[in-house]
């Protein structure tokens, strides 16, 4: 089974954008690695507010975590990396330095 884990702010638009990102993640899956989206498990993990910060300041960023094929080749890491990058920009306004994308090798460690 395919992981995901997704850390997002409480009251930031992420949190609030569940389904629409849930599908989009569903579709890069599924365009990217041939993934059955019914085979994906999707854990979507809620930072408290007050306990996620920025330069000092409450954070505003997302983290999504996706096992990978170990030995993923670089090219199909960045343009997964980017869909789901372009996916949240579109999903929930973000900027570029509000999410942080990482293809794990292997299962996740969860």
């Amino acid at each position: 089974m395919t992981h995901y884990v997704c850390m997002v702010q409480e009251g930031q638009t992420a949190a609030a954008s569940v389904e629409p990102l849930t599908r989009g993640l569903e579709r890069v899956a599924e365009e990217m690695f041939g993934d059955d989206p019914a085979e994906l498990e999707i854990r979507w993990v809620t930072i408290p507010a007050g306990y996620g910060f920025t330069a000092g300041k409450p954070s505003t960023s997302s983290l999504v975590v996706r096992s990978v094929p170990p030995g993923l080749d670089q090219d199909r890491r960045v343009a997964f990396m980017k869909s789901v990058c372009d996916l949240w920009q579109d999903v929930t306004g973000c900027s570029l330095n509000e999410i942080v994308v990482t293809a794990y090798d292997g299962p996740l460690p969860i």
